[in-house]
């Protein structure tokens, strides 16, 4: 049989282009906003709790903001405190994570995440920061030696999903508060951001809600690249 010339075979066949998945939103929402230009003549206290990072970044914008800033608690007239945490868990399997946001702020390492249900030191900084209802106690796998299996030969520790892939995405957010203590009373303004996605997107939402809070507080660009990225 004669041989084909170059010209006559057939094309080959294009090789398969991946199509990029759209990258979830995240939704932000704020309340109790209110503006620290208030407390303009008046001696001010600012911490950023567990973070002398957040708490320098604080005070330099409080500074520009023209507030007078004491050293201690004791001297001030008004205490300006920032707290916050970040919470993800995987609904089909009962995976979570969490971090307050000083440890983030001071360690923004990738998080580590724990199986099985059990006790969240997060939980009580706000009733906006609880996931699904409450996560109840339980010992889940303490040894962690099954999640490295899983991890080894399926790339997640908790193994292969094999149906309702959809609940296996993590439901995640981040809340973050600062209160004020002041003669007058006391206010707290939160900015909560969430997202539902299959990889943890820590750095993201923790930026988001403090640029969220800052704005609604009268400090626009303060935190502006507070977390990096890890």
């Amino acid at each position: 049989m004669p041989a084909l010339a170059t010209d006559q075979l057939p094309a080959p066949s294009p090789a398969p282009v991946a199509t990029p998945q759209p990258v979830a939103p995240v939704d932000v929402a704020v309340s109790g906003a209110f503006d620290v230009a208030a407390d303009l003549g008046r001696t001010v206290y600012v911490e950023a709790l567990a973070s002398s990072h957040l708490t320098g970044l604080l005070r330099d914008a409080l500074a520009r903001r023209g507030l007078s800033l004491v050293a201690s608690r004791d001297q001030a007239t008004v205490v300006y405190e920032l707290d916050g945490a970040f919470q993800a868990l995987r609904p089909a399997t009962q995976r979570r994570a969490d971090i307050r946001l000083g440890d983030y702020a001071e360690n923004p390492a990738s998080l580590a995440t724990k199986s099985g249900r059990g006790p969240s030191v997060m939980l009580s900084l706000n009733p906006l920061a609880i996931l699904i209802g409450t996560i109840a106690s339980n010992v889940g796998n303490a040894t962690g030696a099954q999640d490295s299996v899983n991890a080894a030969t399926a790339g997640d520790p908790d193994g292969k999903c094999l149906s309702k892939c959809d609940e296996w995405r993590y439901k995640q957010r981040n809340v973050v508060n600062l209160t004020r203590f002041g003669p007058d009373g006391t206010a707290t303004c939160s900015a909560l951001a969430t997202v539902e996605d299959a990889a943890l997107r820590p750095a993201e939402l923790i930026q988001t809600s403090l640029d969220a809070l800052a704005s609604a507080v009268g400090l626009p660009d303060a935190l502006a690249g507070a977390v990096a990225r890890p």
